[in-house]
């Protein structure tokens, strides 16, 4: 259920969690777990590189909007969304950049 995605947050991630939806202007205060990811980086059509990457794993109910530009504020960073992975369980995985 959305309480239990929920508590898993609140247990395992951040509560302040600042997301904003810059289209529309509004601001929410959700709960996300941050954490850091190895990612495959092609250069110029090369061989890729490994390098990593903040996603932020939030409940979808919290940002049913959510698209590329937006910003999520975490423990003082400001991040901004660059791809929304929707789990179709109730969870949206954001891939971050500062």
């Amino acid at each position: 259920t959305d309480d239990m995605r929920l508590q898993f947050l609140k247990d395992f991630g951040v509560t302040d969690c600042t997301f904003t939806d810059t289209s529309a202007g509004t601001t929410a205060t959700i709960t996300a777990l941050l954490r850091k990811e190895y990612v495959e980086v092609e250069v110029e059509g090369e061989v890729g590189v490994e390098s990593n990457a903040p996603f932020a794993f939030v409940r979808t109910s919290d940002v049913p909007n959510i698209q590329q530009g937006d910003t999520l504020g975490i423990s003082g960073t400001t991040y901004t969304v660059v791809e929304v992975i929707p789990d179709g369980e109730g969870m949206t995985d954001l891939r971050l950049r500062t």
